[in-house]
């Protein structure tokens, strides 16, 4: 049931991650496997939502409990349960404005090269030079 509850705080970003042009660039996924992982992600998320709501309404239903605490618990639970969907739909509805895909340079195999490699080129000559000697690392142990 808690798998039920954090699946869609995983599954959206991960969705609207991969469909948008800002953080994958021209990476992104095609239309036909945005709309067909949005279909398939918000089934799976309506069925995990129904099965919360109907699990703990089945339980209140047949609980041991006196009628008052299980109004109490319906008075604090059903808003929590509100609360929930209205943050799914915020992920859900939320504008991703920040662009993070960095065009590489083109027709630069040097660079590209370089790019793979994770290097700076020469700024990285500068980094490494201006590294603090730690004492705390120095002695470690290599595995």
């Amino acid at each position: 049931m808690i798998l039920s509850f954090e699946l869609p705080f995983a599954l959206i970003p991960l969705l609207k991650f991969s469909s948008t042009t800002t953080k994958m660039g021209p990476h992104k996924n095609s239309m036909i496997i945005i709309v067909f992982s949005w279909v398939v992600g918000l089934g799976i998320i309506g069925i995990n939502i129904y099965y919360l709501s109907t699990s703990f309404v089945n339980w209140l239903i047949h609980s041991s409990l006196p009628k008052v605490a299980n109004v109490f618990i319906g008075i604090i639970v059903f808003p929590v349960m509100g609360i929930y969907v209205i943050s799914v739909l915020y992920l859900m509805l939320r504008k991703d404005v920040v662009v993070t895909f960095a065009e590489p340079t083109k027709f630069d195999p040097t660079t590209q090269v370089s790019m793979e490699r994770g290097e700076n080129g020469a700024d990285r000559a500068v980094e490494l030079s201006n590294a603090p000697y730690r004492e705390d690392l120095a002695d470690i142990q290599f595995p």
